[in-house]
């Protein structure tokens, strides 16, 4: 499993399991497509560094 926290949020793979119903939904949602766009921000080198590549951002991030 992966996890990713930012400041105060953790958002793990295996679904939409922060928080019930639909505000949790939204805000796993917005919490993963903002730790995407960051990690999509991040060159090869820092990617490396903490053993991703860029390919790999969605499917870390999304769990796909």
């Amino acid at each position: 499993m992966t996890t990713i926290t930012y400041g105060r949020e953790t958002i793990r793979n295996g679904g939409f399991s922060m928080g019930a119903g639909l505000l949790g939904r939204v805000r796993t949602y917005l919490a993963r497509s903002r730790a995407e766009r960051q990690l999509g921000e991040l060159d090869d080198r820092l990617l490396a560094d903490i053993g991703l590549k860029r390919a790999e951002i969605s499917r870390v991030v999304w769990g796909a």
